[in-house]
């Protein structure tokens, strides 16, 4: 192809700037090909729902005339469109931290998925807590990061490692417009419970309030802290020293830090789009992805089979965590097999992506 419009599906987060990192990323990796014209055209999806999401699919669809979608948009919002794109013979390569396990079933060969797969990330810690620190883990969370695969996966970790281990779990309720979660609710249950070790999700202030609370009540004497990279990522400086243990966002890029995955999957997207276009005759660009072999989807759906674990040294009044690679870790396989047993019949959550809030 000597040129092609790409559309791009941009929602809003007041964690990080999500949507102009990727643009970033994205441009820079479509310069691959410099012989190819690439024609961008944007489109805001708010927190990304999926009217929104639709919408503006249909705008690039039916006004634009777009070769090709890609952007921000949840595992869950693809799955009540992928038909429409296979009905349309058209590809889209969403992009996305990996809040939901995707569902296969749901899926066709015109969706690619580029993710970190946050999902998997729960598992293995999950898995090697139970046997790094004890058989008693607790899932700790805000109500809007509950909202995700992360619970699911880190209990199925967790069981996978030892069958007898003991799963639990504190989720603050629901805060007030424009306010953030009350943290003190979940202390009463880790003192019933008295967990070896937690798995919090938290993410933006709310991760400041409780490690700062986890703290002020002693807990970093009694318990360790896992979390996803987004705990620490953005960071604001602690008040005491608190070390916890995470992953690296990706692990055949260890440099990439949690505050770029945007960027970053931007610009692997880019790369993607480019190299397609480079060897399609304009009729087959959905085949050239899928040759590329890139991204997940129905044809490409294997895995790494290990993660690295990270430790975070968080030391006080100061503004960077100091991190230390503790060791490489399995973790759930990517499988069709595997993932079609991930999924039951009833499926809640929230719709836009991890950090679209």
């Amino acid at each position: 192809m000597e040129s092609i419009s790409v559309g791009v599906l941009l929602p809003s987060s007041t964690i990080l700037p999500i949507s102009k990192d990727f643009e970033k990323g994205l441009k820079e990796g479509l310069k691959k090909n410099p012989g190819i014209n690439v024609d961008i055209v944007k489109e805001f999806i708010g927190q990304g729902s999926l009217k929104q999401t639709e919408d503006a699919c249909n705008k690039l669809f039916n006004y634009h005339d777009v070769d090709i979608v890609t952007g921000i948009v949840s595992n869950r919002v693809v799955e009540d469109l992928a038909e429409s794109f296979k009905n349309r013979k058209q590809s889209i390569i969403i992009n996305n931290l990996g809040g939901h396990i995707p569902n296969i079933k749901k899926l066709n060969e015109y969706i690619f998925i580029n993710s970190m797969h946050l999902w998997q990330h729960a598992y293995t810690l999950g898995k090697w807590g139970v046997q790094e620190f004890g058989k008693k883990g607790m899932f700790v969370s805000s109500i809007y990061d509950a909202g995700y695969s992360f619970s699911q996966m880190f209990h199925m970790g967790m069981m996978d490692s030892a069958p007898q281990s003991e799963w639990s779990f504190s989720v603050t309720p629901m805060p007030a417009a424009g306010e953030l979660s009350d943290i003190n609710v979940l202390f009463p249950f880790l003192e019933k419970y008295e967990p070896d070790f937690i798995f919090a999700t938290f993410c933006g202030g709310e991760t400041t309030l409780f490690l700062n609370e986890f703290i002020n009540r002693g807990w970093q004497h009694k318990t360790k802290i896992t979390g996803l990279p987004f705990l620490t990522a953005p960071y604001q400086p602690l008040k005491e020293d608190l070390t916890t243990y995470s992953t690296l966002p990706f692990s055949n890029e260890p440099d990439v830090l949690a505050e770029k995955s945007f960027y970053h999957l931007g610009y692997q997207t880019g790369i993607t789009i480019s190299d397609a276009a480079q060897s399609s005759d304009g009729t087959d660009l959905q085949k050239q992805v899928e040759n590329l072999n890139t991204m997940f989807s129905i044809a490409n759906n294997s895995s790494g089979d290990q993660l690295t674990i990270v430790r975070q040294d968080l030391l006080a009044n100061e503004d960077k965590p100091k991190p230390s690679i503790v060791t490489q870790f399995e973790t759930f396989d990517k499988k069709n097999d595997a993932m079609q047993t991930l999924h039951g019949d009833i499926n809640f959550g929230w719709a836009n992506p991890y950090l679209c809030i």
